[in-house]
C-alpha cells in the first residue's frame, strides 16, 4: 500500500526535474536564487524570462507555497503566448500546483491543452513530458487504466526516440500499475529490469529516481510477503537515502522494516519503527496519505496482538479522515476488512457486517477495475510488441512446419529406440544378474568341496579358495611355492576368513603389517598369485562379500547403497557402486531389487 503514496510523490517531483532539465535545454539565461521578502520578491518576477520562472517554480513550490502561488500567477502570463513552445511549457507545470492545491479536474484540463499544443507543434519532448504528468494525476486519484494508457503513450514515444532515460522512468510508473491490477511478479520484473539498465549505465537515471526504484522493489516484494528479498532492497533504499536524506523515502523504508517487524511478531520494535516514521515526516508538506498508511500499518499490528479495540480505533480515524487523501482500492479493502474482523472478535456483529459489506463492495469494484486493467496491459503495453511477434513468426511459419515435422518424426524414433534401448538393456541385465547368480552357487559348491577335501587329507596344502578359482581359470601349471610365499598366501587366507579386509583401514602398509611381511613382497606375492593389484584385489574380496551377504541377508539389502558401502569398507557409496558394475556389469540397486523379486 506504500507504494502508491511514494509514486505519487516522486513522480511529482521528478516530472519538475525533467520540466526544468528541458526549459534549460531550450533557453540559456541565468537566474538569481537569493532569499526576497515577499514585495521584493513579487518585484522581481516581472523581469524573469520563462526559463527563469520555471526553475524558481522548482526551487519554491515545496518550501513556500505563497511564493509558490506569486511564481504560477506569472507562469500562467505565458499560456496565451505567441511562442506556442513556452505555452506548451507552461500548460504542463501550472497542472502541478493545481494538483497540489485539490484542483484535479483543473489540472486535468490544463495538461491536456498541454499535449494538444504540443502535437501542434510536433514537439515530443513536450508532449512526453504531458503524457507522464497526465498519467501521475490519473494514477494517483486511483483512475489506474487512464493512467496506463498516458503512460504507454509516454514509452511509445520514449521508444520511438530512444531514450533510454525515459523508457526506464516510464517502464517503472507502469510497473506501478501492475501492482493496482494484482500483477505484483509483474511489476517487479519491470523494477528489476530497470534496476539493471541503471546498474550497468549509471548516467540513465539520477540518484532520487534510483531511491525510488529501492523503495518501490522494498514494498513490491513485501506485498508478495518475501520478507527476506523485501529486507535487501530496503537496506539498499537506507544506504542511497544517505546522501539524499529525503523524509518520505525515509518514512518509506522504515513503514517497511514495521511491516517485516510485525511478519516476525516483533511488534513493539514495529510501533517503534512507525512513531519514527511519522517524526520523520512532521514537516512535511502533503503528508496526509502517508500517515494514512501509517495507521494501517499500526492497526495491521495491533490486530495480530489481538488488541481490536484498538484496531478499530485506529481504522475509524482513517475512515473518517479518508476524504482527505487519496487511498487507492487495495488499502481500502483491507481498511474494511480489519474493521469487519475486528467487529467479529469483539461481538459487534452489526458493525462487523457494515464494513464486511463495504468490503465486500470495494472487492466487486476492484474486480472490474483489474478486468479492465489487466486487459488495456495486454492490449496497450504489450500489444504492439505481440502484434510484431506474431507477424515474424508468420513469415517464418511456412519454413519452420517442415523442420518441426522433421524434429518430430526424429523425435519419435529417438522415443521408439529409447524404448527398444531400455528394453534389450532389461534382457542384457537380467541375464547378467543370472550368470552372477550362477556363479555364487557354482563358487559355494567349489567351497564345500574345498573344505572336504581339506577335511580327508590335512597333508594336502590347501590352496586358498580364491588361488584355486584363479588357478582353474587362468593357469595351466601350479606356481612353485617357497616357504615364504607359503606363509604369505596362508596368512592372506586367515585374512580373508577372518574378513578383515571389510574394515576401511585396508590398506597394502596395514594389510603388511597383520600378515608379517613387507608392502613390496606383499604386493608382488599378490600379484603373482591372484593376478591382479593389491587394490583391485580388496575390492573384489568386498564386492563378493557384498553380493553373498546381499542374496542371504534381507536385512542387509534393507540398508541404503551408501550403507552398505560403509559397512563392507568403503568410504563412498560411488565407489562401491562403480566397482559392483564393474565385476557384475550390475548396479548394486538393480540386483538387490532382482533379489527382491526373488
Amino acid at each position: 500500500m506504500l507504494l502508491k503514496f511514494s509514486f505519487n510523490y516522486w513522480s511529482m517531483r521528478i516530472l519538475c526535474v525533467f520540466i526544468c532539465f528541458f526549459t534549460s535545454l531550450v533557453f540559456s539565461q541565468n537566474t538569481d536564487s537569493e532569499q526576497l521578502d515577499n514585495n521584493v520578491f513579487e518585484q522581481s518576477l516581472q523581469n524573469k524570462s520563462f526559463h527563469q520562472l520555471i526553475k524558481l517554480y522548482c526551487q519554491v513550490r515545496d518550501s513556500d507555497s505563497l511564493q509558490t502561488e506569486k511564481v504560477v500567477t506569472h507562469i500562467k502570463g505565458y499560456l496565451n503566448s505567441s511562442n506556442l513552445k513556452e505555452a506548451a511549457g507552461a500548460y504542463i507545470t501550472i497542472p502541478n500546483w493545481e494538483n497540489k492545491k485539490g484542483n484535479y479536474e483543473e489540472a486535468i484540463a490544463l495538461v491536456k491543452k498541454g499535449i494538444t499544443l504540443a502535437k501542434e507543434i510536433q514537439n515530443d519532448s513536450i508532449l512526453y513530458l504531458g503524457y507522464l504528468r497526465e498519467g501521475v494525476f490519473y494514477y494517483e486519484h486511483a483512475e489506474n487504466t487512464l493512467a496506463l494508457e498516458a503512460y504507454y503513450k509516454a514509452y511509445e514515444i520514449a521508444k520511438a526516440k530512444k531514450n533510454a532515460k525515459r523508457i526506464v522512468y516510464t517502464s517503472t510508473n507502469i510497473a506501478l500499475v501492475k501492482i493496482q491490477a494484482y500483477d505484483t511478479d509483474g511489476a517487479i520484473e519491470l523494477l528489476l529490469e530497470s534496476l539493471e539498465k541503471i546498474t550497468k549505465d549509471p548516467t540513465l537515471t539520477n540518484s532520487i529516481n534510483k531511491l525510488n526504484l529501492y523503495v518501490n522493489l522494498c514494498v513490491a516484494y513485501i506485498h508478495k510477503e518475501d520478507y527476506k528479498t523485501a529486507t535487501v532492497y530496503c537496506n539498499e533504499g537506507i544506504l542511497q537515502n544517505k546522501t539524499i536524506n529525503d523524509p518520505i523515502s525515509q518514512a518509506h523504508l522504515l513503514s517497511a522494516f514495521a511491516e517485516i517487524a510485525r511478519y516476525n511478531k516483533e511488534f513493539e520494535k514495529s510501533y517503534q519503527l512507525l512513531d519514527e516514521a511519522e517524526k520523520v515526516i512532521v514537516n512535511v508538506n502533503g503528508k496526509e496519505s502517508m500517515e494514512a498508511f501509517l495507521k494501517l500499518y499500526r492497526a495491521k499490528s495491533y490486530y495480530d496482538e489481538k488488541k481490536f479495540q484498538k484496531v478499530v480505533d485506529e481504522l475509524l480515524e482513517l475512515e473518517k479522515n479518508k476524504e482527505h487523501f487519496t487511498l487507492q482500492i487495495l488499502s481500502l479493502q483491507e481498511m474494511y476488512y480489519y474493521l469487519a474482523q475486528a467487529y467479529t472478535a469483539l461481538r459487534n456483529s452489526e458493525n462487523a457486517m457494515k464494513y464486511y459489506q463495504k468490503g465486500r463492495q470495494i472487492d466487486a469494484e476492484s474486480n472490474k477495475k483489474r478486468i479492465a486493467l489487466n486487459a488495456k496491459i495486454i492490449n496497450k503495453f504489450g500489444h504492439e510488441e505481440l502484434k510484431k511477434e506474431i507477424d515474424e513468426l508468420e513469415k517464418t511459419s511456412k519454413r519452420n512446419t517442415s523442420l518441426y515435422i522433421t524434429g518430430i518424426t526424429v523425435l519419435v524414433f529417438v522415443i521408439i529406440g529409447l524404448i527398444f534401448y531400455y528394453k534389450k538393456q532389461q534382457q542384457k541385465n537380467k541375464k547378467r544378474f543370472n550368470a552372477v547368480m550362477l556363479q555364487l552357487e557354482e563358487k559355494r559348491q567349489q567351497e564345500k568341496l574345498r573344505k572336504g577335501q581339506v577335511a580327508m587329507n590335512k597333508k594336502i596344502v590347501a590352496t586358498p579358495k580364491r588361488v584355486a578359482e584363479n588357478t582353474q581359470k587362468h593357469k595351466k601349471e601350479a606356481v612353485a611355492i617357497d616357504a615364504k610365499t607359503e606363509k604369505i598366501l596362508k596368512n592372506l587366507e586367515e585374512f580373508e576368513e577372518k574378513e578383515l579386509f571389510l574394515s576401511q583401514d585396508s590398506t597394502l602398509v596395514e594389510v603388511a603389517k597383520k600378515i608379517q611381511t613387507n608392502t613390496t613382497y606383499l604386493s608382488k606375492v599378490i600379484n603373482t598369485h591372484k593376478e591382479k593389484s593389491f587394490t583391485a584385489y580388496i575390492t573384489d574380496l568386498r564386492v563378493e562379500y557384498a553380493i553373498e551377504r546381499l542374496s542371504i541377508d534381507r536385512k542387509f539389502r534393507s540398508f541404503t547403497i551408501g550403507a552398505i558401502a560403509q559397512e563392507i569398507g568403503f568410504k563412498r557409496s560411488e565407489s562401491f557402486s562403480k566397482a559392483f558394475k564393474l565385476k557384475t556389469g550390475l548396479y548394486p540397486s538393480y540386483f538387490i531389487k532382482e533379489l527382491e523379486k526373488q
